[in-house]
């Protein structure tokens, strides 16, 4: 069974510093904060151990690389289409960057992105030959933006 991991208000401090640059120095956080490198180390060490962070990685931009269009696709699923080959099938696409599986009256939602509306046509083609998606439908992203960072939930 998972734990739930209590949050210090030094702990809440740390993971706001490391959200907006993960690559800061330990002493660096410590300075900030006011607060001994090697608490910081300790706290941070923790919360790895705990699966509080679970890495650090860069975020990619996706328009840099001239991917411009970005999209959800909705997926429905026939009665007999199970998600587990859906999603096999799926991570082999290339374009998807996300597949979720809701609760509700959708079988699954992707992200997509594509360099322009004939590579996002031929991505959600491929998508509707696999076996059991009984259909799909496309949401292109006009804007997007992200008011609640992670750590903002915690508070």
């Amino acid at each position: 069974m998972n734990e739930v991991y209590t949050l210090s208000p030094l702990d809440k401090r740390i993971l706001e510093t490391l959200y907006t640059d993960a690559r800061k120095p330990v002493s660096e956080i410590a300075d900030d904060i006011d607060e001994p490198a090697s608490t910081i180390r300790g706290r941070i060490k923790r919360m790895e151990a705990a699966g509080v962070i679970e890495s650090y990685q860069p975020i990619i931009n996706p328009k840099k690389l001239g991917y411009t269009i970005k999209a959800i696709v909705i997926i429905r699923r026939d009665s007999g289409g199970h998600i587990e080959g859906l999603s096999h099938h799926l991570s082999k696409i290339p374009g998807l960057t996300r597949f979720q599986n809701p609760l509700g009256d959708v079988d699954g939602l992707l992200t997509i992105w594509a360099k322009d509306v004939d590579q996002l046509g031929e991505i959600i083609r491929q998508i509707n030959l696999i076996g059991g998606v009984l259909r799909t439908e496309t949401l292109v992203l006009l804007e997007e933006r992200q008011f609640l960072p992670p750590n903002k939930i915690i508070e």
